[in-house]
């Protein structure tokens, strides 16, 4: 049990991808549902490519997300364009990711 896993009050399936296929769909390698902190609030992020984006919303959780995975929140997939971590002042408590989705 994490430093924030109090404060993570909502739950998402997340789709771990790796590449993609040869119709160019998402090469979906593992699902997982996780505990997550979920804010839906159009902002504005840099990609991973360095492109800016408008964010549908972000989330927070001590699962390990990349970009490029898949966030399915209630029945709606959206993409991870960005992740920053951020780690606690203790270095044996877990970090918590903010995990940006278009």
């Amino acid at each position: 049990m994490g430093y924030y896993t109090n404060m993570l009050t909502d739950t998402a399936v997340l789709k771990t991808v790796n590449g993609c296929d040869a119709d160019g769909r998402p090469n979906i390698i593992a699902l997982d549902e996780i505990d997550c902190r979920i804010e839906f609030k159009h902002s504005l992020s840099v990609g991973a490519q360095g492109q800016e984006l408008v964010c549908a919303g972000r989330l927070y959780t001590e699962s390990v997300v990349k970009v490029d995975d898949i966030i399915e929140l209630k029945d709606k997939e959206f993409k991870v364009v960005s992740v920053s971590p951020y780690y606690p002042l203790g270095d044996t408590i877990c970090a918590i990711n903010e995990v940006y989705f278009v």
